[in-house]
């Protein structure tokens, strides 16, 4: 079957994979717009650190995390990969933080994905940076990791192509078209594409094409303070780019990423900074 005439909004990692997944069920009558460049379309998706824990209090958000690690694993850029399984680690600086931990561990048990407490001591094994003397243990989760967003769009957009969907880049969507209470399609600045189903896969762009059709979409893009060190002297030498689990400290609103001999550190604690989407 063809499907009906589908527009995504957005080539990013999500419109990307919706168009592979539904491409893959059958629909090939599907156009892909996005108004940067392809596949670095400008968008959170070129950006993004690119850390993927699994362990949620909810079934669901950790089967869709489980699926995502499992796709992006099995796919490929010219034999680049996609995903970078080096583990997760959350380590506790508090008792509070390390019954929250054994709290953790037991959700993501019972959803099926394997994770080990750890002691301060098994979390310098994993991870040699972190301070035996600050952490009282931690939860490793073996399979979680690093998305390589960039190329798992890239991989996507290609077997999605293959199936007959047609991306275009550098379309920006101007309006979205509608009648007798349903869309009709898009308008870009290049001009209209004709549609049965428009989806909004803009990310931090959202609120801005939903109001293309009278809604208001309950999504605030937020400024977020990400720093790339220089060379760590602990590091110096590493020619793989990620070899120890990412880290997160959430007592501290703290996340770390190995990037070859330098770390990417990402904070929360700061105050918040909303930006409209219009702005960005």
């Amino acid at each position: 079957m063809a499907g009906p005439r589908v527009v995504i909004i957005g080539a990013g990692v999500v419109g990307a994979a919706l168009a592979d997944e539904i491409s893959a069920r059958g629909w090939t009558e599907v156009i892909v717009v996005d108004q940067g460049p392809l596949p670095a379309t400008g968008g959170s998706s070129s950006h993004a650190p690119g850390l993927v824990f699994q362990t949620n209090s909810s079934k669901t958000m950790t089967e869709l995390a489980r699926y995502t690690v499992e796709k992006f694993c099995s796919l490929d850029v010219d034999g680049k990969p996609c995903f970078l399984q080096v583990g997760g680690l959350e380590v506790a600086t508090t008792p509070e933080r390390l019954t929250e931990l054994h709290r953790r561990h037991g959700w993501i048990t019972a959803w099926g994905i394997e994770s080990r407490l750890l002691s301060a001591e098994e979390c310098v094994e994993k991870h040699p940076l972190v301070d035996r003397d600050k952490i009282l243990g931690g939860l490793l989760v073996p399979t979680d990791g690093l998305a390589k967003a960039v190329l798992a769009v890239e991989a996507q957009i290609r077997r999605a192509t293959e199936r007959g969907v047609r991306f275009l880049a550098r379309h920006e969507v101007l309006d979205v078209l509608k009648a007798d209470g349903g869309v009709t399609g898009v308008l870009t600045d290049q001009g209209e594409i004709a549609a049965d189903i428009v989806v909004c896969c803009a990310g931090i762009w959202g609120p801005k094409i939903a109001r293309m059709v009278g809604m208001n979409l309950p999504l605030t893009p937020l400024a977020h303070q990400l720093a790339w060190t220089g060379p760590v002297p602990a590091l110096v030498g590493q020619t793989e780019e990620a070899v120890r689990p990412i880290l997160r400290h959430q007592d501290a609103d703290l996340y770390y990423r190995d990037r070859f001999d330098t770390l990417g550190i990402g904070y929360y604690g700061h105050r918040p900074m909303p930006i409209t989407a219009d702005d960005i």
